[in-house]
């Protein structure tokens, strides 16, 4: 097998993975204005490699490996995720787990995709639950017949299932299910995924680590939400313009959506109610890399794709956000001073 890609790089793909008009086809982007910040004084960590991620009305920050805590929207702070309180079992303790991603659960708590390497040719993956304390709430393992790589999971909120997306040997890209016991359901979910273009561009040549790496940072751009209705919402720029909702059962849907505007790189996915947010960072004309210097934030029916507004966010801080409605919008800001220890801010914006 194998050996899996550093984490620190799975990251960073992983999250390279802002007058109102609702109702219309197309809308303008209207700035957000700051309303209200909060310090948030009890937040104190070192600015490398900081991982932060936004949902169920709280923002969570990772404090150090395997560990992150949960900023609520009042600005205090609670814990959210130590590997280290997982349950050694014989031949592997909580020191053997490296975190690959953290989602957030509908439920409340988290979801994380973590990886053991069992033996120095066998690396198995497993999903761990923590609730809304912070508690250890148990540990799944994937199907080690699934024959590919996840790079994220979510979980289905009331049948327990998981959707988990990675990519095989092959650099195909996997959207697949399997049941609460990880066990796999159906390999594939979602059609464009075994089509030309799924395969990593250019890996024709390359060595199997340069093929790993564009395959894993073509999983790595795909978003996923977990949605109250026992659906899983995902996002993927190369697929078009449209979201596909995946229930439980494993029957996808797709959903067109409407562009407010043309050159964007998809940055976050948030299902919440009714609504589908949706944040891009904005480019300029042109650019494929290079500083991200706005974001915009798009809201839609999440049953049928319209376009309800558009919002524009100034400042990087537009990365993750929470949405408390659609005019109502939460982004934790980061400020490094002189040294490593960043400063965190809760920034609450409306139009």
């Amino acid at each position: 097998m194998r050996q899996p890609i550093g984490l620190s790089r799975l990251f960073f793909f992983v999250a390279l993975a802002s007058c109102i008009s609702f109702g219309q086809a197309a809308s303008p982007l209207v700035p957000l204005r700051i309303t209200d910040e909060t310090p948030v004084s009890s937040l104190r960590v070192n600015a490398r490699g900081i991982h932060t991620v936004g949902g169920n009305g709280e923002f969570y920050v990772s404090t150090g490996p395997g560990r992150y805590i949960s900023v609520d929207l009042d600005g205090e702070t609670h814990p959210a995720l130590d590997l280290a309180s997982v349950p050694a079992t014989e031949g592997m303790s909580s020191k053997d787990l490296i975190l690959v991603d953290l989602a957030p659960d509908t439920r409340g708590g988290v979801l994380g995709t973590v990886l053991w390497d069992e033996t120095p040719t066998k690396t198995r993956y497993g999903l761990v639950r923590f609730d809304s304390d912070g508690a250890y709430d148990g540990l799944t393992w994937i199907d080690a017949d699934a024959g590919f790589t996840p790079t994220h999971a979510v979980e289905f909120s009331s049948s327990g299932n998981f959707l988990i997306c990675g990519y095989d040997e092959h650099g195909k890209i996997k959207v697949a299910l399997f049941d609460f016991r990880g066990f796999l359901l159906k390999q594939q979910v979602v059609a464009y995924g075994d089509k030309e273009g799924s395969t990593s561009k250019g890996a024709a040549g390359q060595s199997a680590q340069a093929a790993d790496e564009h395959a894993m940072r073509e999983a790595g751009m795909i978003q996923m939400a977990s949605a109250e209705d026992d659906s899983v919402y995902l996002y993927n720029s190369a697929w078009g313009r449209k979201v596909i909702r995946v229930q439980s059962s494993g029957k996808a849907t797709e959903i067109s959506l409407a562009n407010p505007h043309s050159n964007t790189m998809p940055m976050e996915l948030v299902v919440s109610h009714g609504y589908l947010y949706l944040c891009e960072a904005t480019l300029d004309e042109g650019q494929k890399v290079g500083p991200l210097k706005s974001f915009s934030i798009s809201v839609y029916d999440r049953y049928n794709g319209t376009l309800m507004a558009s919002y524009e966010v100034k400042g990087a801080y537009g990365l993750a956000f929470v949405a408390a409605s659609p005019r109502d919008f939460y982004f934790l800001s980061l400020r490094v001073p002189p040294g490593d220890a960043v400063n965190f801010s809760l920034i609450r914006e409306q139009p």
